[in-house]
């Protein structure tokens, strides 16, 4: 079976001890340090706030995800310094977008996509991470959050922390006190969230994170460069009955593979991977060399997420210093493309509804109603037409009729679907969606 490549470099060592951290009366503590976390902790930190960052794992690291970049994640990222290009260069060595073919029942269209890229998410997290560290936040990857606790008597949350500074070490537990917290933890959200009292607060409005009946489950892998001779700075779209996938030839040549599929489907399926090779077979055919073969794709080793459509309130816990941004957040069925942009939206959003809530009080962090509340009306005026344009875009494609009707007039009319394509996938910078 072909295993997640490993990471592009050694793992980032942390900027501060777990005893250390543990002292520190932070203003932010950002659980998280994917694109939606790291950008928080980097626009906070570079405002002057106390802020840490931390992650249950390292960086780099591989994760399950498209790995494109579109427009408006192209400009999220020019608000970080010194990562994206300029001109025709794109953002930390990713290789430039310029089509994307569609395939259905072993016909296909092409069509261009100009502006976007393509980055492994090695590559662009740890940057980001790195970024956040170089404008002031202090670095604590391998911690887990085990508990979260709303204390708002002394107008501070605290989280315990399972720390493992080493490989081979014991996990340390530690305590953090925090003005605010963010949470960036993604689709898997669990972290417990309660009273000093022991009291347990899902949410402060009381409600639960909602999860629709008919969700889908993505899947990924990363081939090795000679899997197949697909086209550097192309997307193919695989679409089918079971859902549909999508491949790329990352910067350093590996092939990335992401689907979104049934559920129906995937527990009647051998494995992932014949899963995806199902979708494929029935979208493209078998022997296109441009494609890793099915039985390749069958014998890799697929990681799975949580289902895909989500949504979780915005403001956790009872005082408005628990905050979630990202994944964690809400996520909408991935097809249009559009998921490391929002995320890195989301993250800035929550930090810039921060900073603009306390401005004229230097780099103090109080009144934690007026900050939430102004998040949550940023979000969604960010995001709320996006939502729902991207649950209609993914729910159209599981009708065989609507499929046909689409890649037909593609095809008949390239122009036009030209066109149409940015309605799709959003405007630049205008919105995000998943």
């Amino acid at each position: 079976m072909t295993e997640p490549p490993p990471p592009v470099s050694s793992p980032r060592a942390a900027t501060i001890s777990p005893a250390a951290a543990a002292r520190t009366p932070w203003q932010v503590l950002v659980v998280g340090a994917g694109p939606a976390g790291a950008t928080a902790a980097h626009r906070l930190a570079v405002r002057g706030f106390r802020v840490l960052l931390v992650d249950r794992g390292s960086m780099p690291r591989w994760k399950v995800c498209g790995c494109c970049l579109s427009l408006a994640a192209i400009d999220e990222l020019r608000l970080f310094d010194g990562l994206a290009g300029s001109g025709r260069n794109a953002p930390l060595g990713a290789v430039r977008l310029h089509g994307v073919r569609v395939a259905h029942r072993g016909r296909a269209v092409v069509l261009p996509l100009p502006g976007g890229a393509i980055i492994s998410r090695e590559r662009l997290d740890a940057a980001l991470v790195e970024a956040a560290i170089t404008a002031g936040s202090a670095w604590l990857p391998h911690g887990l959050v085990t508990g979260l606790v709303d204390d708002g008597a002394s107008g501070v949350a605290t989280a315990t922390l399972a720390v493992r500074p080493g490989a081979d070490a014991a996990a340390v537990p530690t305590t953090i006190t925090a003005e605010y917290v963010v949470l960036a933890t993604g689709l898997a959200d669990r972290v417990r969230i309660g009273t000093a009292a022991g009291t347990a607060l899902p949410t402060r409005a009381g409600e639960g994170t909602a999860v629709p009946d008919d969700n889908r489950v993505g899947l990924g892998t990363a081939l090795p460069p000679g899997a197949a001779d697909l086209p550097l700075g192309e997307l193919t779209m695989a679409i089918g009955s079971d859902g549909y996938c999508g491949l790329v030839r990352l910067e350093d040549g590996r092939i990335d593979v992401a689907a979104a599929v049934s559920r129906v489907a995937l527990a009647r399926h051998a494995s992932p991977g014949h899963t995806v090779a199902a979708i494929l077979a029935a979208a493209a055919g078998d022997g296109n060399r441009a494609l890793p073969s099915l039985a390749a794709i069958a014998a890799a080793k697929f990681r799975a997420t949580p289902p895909l459509t989500r949504r979780a309130p915005l403001v956790a816990g009872t005082t408005g210093r628990i905050l979630r941004c990202g994944d964690a957040a809400c996520y909408v069925e991935p097809f249009t493309g559009e998921g490391i942009g929002w995320a890195l939206a989301s993250g800035r959003i929550l930090a810039e509804s921060l900073v603009a809530a306390h401005q004229g009080v230097g780099t103090s962090l109080g009144h934690a109603g007026a900050a939430a509340s102004r998040y949550e009306a940023a979000h969604r005026h960010r995001f709320e037409s996006a939502h729902a344009r991207c649950r209609r875009a993914a729910l159209s494609l599981r009708h065989p009729a609507m499929r046909m009707a689409t890649l037909g007039a593609a095809r008949m009319a390239p122009w036009a679907a030209r066109r149409l394509l940015p309605m799709v996938i959003g405007g630049r910078s205008r919105e995000g969606c998943r």
